[in-house]
């Protein structure tokens, strides 16, 4: 390992609970699957990190200007989802990510997205959590910028009920379903992502439908477990 590769494992090891295990870190971004488009979540759900500024509190210049660029290069669609209504049919369809925005799916997603100087985002696996670790320069009176660990969306081990293997899109991607039946897709690097398949070697294919957790009941028995406390991810 590299000398700034660990240092960046030792500032992801500063956020670890006394007596807990890492089981691998990743790099990740927010996935993609075939040609369905991963959304931005709303303004309002933005996750702030490194004290950035929400949408409302940027001045109207910066607005304006941020308005302007996307109008140029449009950013992906942003809106509602997790609409029970139309749940059956982004499973029929495979599509990308399915949840409210205050859902498991719905708070990764947000937060693989998130406003400030987030340089690297790290998927940190314990034997107590899945979580988030944002890695950014922070300025320091009369310093130089210091690199400081942030922590954001976490989800307990059992809480990731399904992982699949969407290598028809291209390798690295995959889509993570949890107990409450919300999915997202994320990307890993092509550095980690032999780690990754590793540490999920019965991933759904990509062939396969999307699991139904709500609905099947050999999933439902799974998140049964995953509320308990006892159930293993798959």
């Amino acid at each position: 390992m590299t000398e700034a590769g660990s240092e960046l494992r030792r500032l992801v090891e500063e956020v670890l609970e006394p007596g807990e295990r890492v089981v691998d870190m990743f790099p990740v971004e927010a996935g993609e699957v075939r040609l369905d488009t991963t959304p931005l979540p709303p303004r309002e759900w933005e996750v702030l990190v490194f004290g950035a500024q929400s949408w409302q509190e940027t001045s109207w210049g910066s607005r304006a200007f941020d308005s302007v660029l996307n109008f140029l290069s449009p950013d992906p669609p942003r809106g509602e989802f997790g609409d029970p209504a139309l749940r059956e049919k982004h499973l029929r369809k495979k599509k990308a990510f399915w949840g409210a925005w205050d859902s498991l799916a719905g708070g990764l997603l947000r937060g693989l997205r998130p406003r400030g100087a987030a340089e690297h985002k790290i998927l940190l696996l314990t034997d107590r959590r899945a979580q988030l670790v944002y890695l950014g320069h922070v300025a320091v009176p009369g310093g130089e910028p210091v690199l400081r660990s942030e922590t954001g969306w976490r989800c307990a081990p059992h809480e990731l009920v399904w992982v699949r293997d969407c290598r028809d899109r291209s390798r690295g991607h995959y889509q993570l379903g949890f107990s409450d039946g919300t999915w997202a897709p994320v990307y890993f690097p092509r550095t980690v992502r032999d780690r990754f398949a590793a540490l999920f070697p019965q991933a759904q294919h990509w062939r396969k439908p999307l699991p139904d957790v709500l609905a099947d009941p050999r999933w439902q028995a799974q998140a049964a477990r995953a509320v308990g406390g006892t159930g293993e991810p798959v």
